[in-house]
């Protein structure tokens, strides 16, 4: 995958194409700023891997409230 830039001349802005943010790329990121995930987190995540956004969310945020009620 190659990225290109471009210049929108009227907004002034520079974007790069080709590029997406995924989990690796994420996982290298963090680990650059010395961030790592709890065990707990970790757990959740690779649980409701491969499920859409939305249900991914919803999985973390009931994992949570979950763990402050009890």
């Amino acid at each position: 995958m190659t990225k290109q830039m471009t210049r929108d001349a009227r907004k002034g802005k520079i974007t790069m194409t080709g590029g997406k943010l995924t989990s690796e790329r994420g996982e290298k990121i963090s680990a650059v700023e010395g961030l790592r995930l709890t065990p707990r987190m970790e757990a959740v995540l690779l649980e409701t891997r491969g499920r859409p956004g939305d249900e991914r969310r919803a999985a973390i945020k009931a994992h949570f409230r979950s763990k402050i009620v009890s």
